[in-house]
């Protein structure tokens, strides 16, 4: 994988190496390259998940008008 993918992108291409490993049956090279090509592609979606979850940040206003910053979390489905 050259450069740093978006998370969209990378998601992209897991769908496309995962289709491609349930239709086409490679030959075992072929297979093993894109299943190492798909965990790297897992690897770095993780990485940038874990680094916008640091990131991410919900601003709150209090009784008095305040502004203060708490860690976001996403609500419960």
């Amino acid at each position: 994988m050259s450069g740093k993918l978006s998370l969209g992108k990378a998601i992209e291409r897991l769908e496309e190496i995962v289709q491609s490993l349930e239709r086409e049956e490679p030959e075992l090279e072929e297979a093993l390259r894109l299943f190492d090509e798909g965990m790297e592609l897992i690897r770095a979606a993780e990485r940038q998940i874990s680094e916008s979850e640091g990131r991410l940040k919900q601003v709150l206003v209090d009784r008095r008008g305040r502004q203060r910053h708490v860690d976001f979390e996403p609500p419960e489905q």
